[in-house]
């Protein structure tokens, strides 16, 4: 009887444990995906939502916890008034501009972002005797995934995904008026 209690619960122990490591593993795997895993995850999702309305697209988008950054509307927009909202790393290419925009039609651009990571760096001096001659300084570089959506006549028509740009990257190229 003793014995017969004991394989039960060894039994149970084990089952018990290979059930935690399976939580384990599981969360494991949906916490540590990598960004461009992500992101490619994100592009077959839009590819779906292609043809779809502003609406329908933008919550979709706004579910997947990433935040407005930058959002215009243009009818027939010159290839000028589209250069005015490109960003460093987040803009559009003369090609591009030609091949969207070139036959004109009611236009909506937005940028969404979502932080994915961040890095910490320290930057210092040094003098020739290998003496720290001036106050290490810390920085916090944040790191995001960015979706660029162009809508035509309030369908999407493009997409584009950045599994990871630096907030440094997205910015530059803005006006700002007071």
């Amino acid at each position: 009887m003793e014995r017969r209690r004991q394989t039960r619960v060894t039994v149970f122990a084990a089952a018990a444990v290979t059930g935690l490591m399976l939580a384990a593993a599981l969360a494991a795997a949906s916490a540590g995906q990598k960004p461009k895993a992500q992101a490619k995850i994100y592009e077959e999702s839009l590819q779906g939502l292609t043809g779809q309305p502003f609406g329908k697209v933008i919550a979709a988008i706004e579910d997947w916890d990433f935040d407005c950054l930058d959002a215009w509307e243009a009818v027939d927009p010159s290839p000028k008034e589209v250069t005015g909202h490109n960003r460093s790393k987040i803009k559009f290419s003369k090609k591009e501009i030609a091949e969207i925009f070139g036959p004109g039609g009611t236009f909506r651009v937005v940028v969404y972002n979502k932080l994915i990571g961040t890095d910490a760096t320290t930057m210092g001096t040094v003098d020739s005797m290998g003496m720290a001659s001036s106050k290490d300084a810390t920085f916090t570089i944040e790191k995001y995934t960015v979706i660029r959506a162009v809508f035509k006549d309030d369908a999407l028509i493009l997409y584009r995904v950045w599994p990871v740009l630096e907030q440094s990257e997205m910015a530059g190229g803005m006006l700002f008026r007071r």
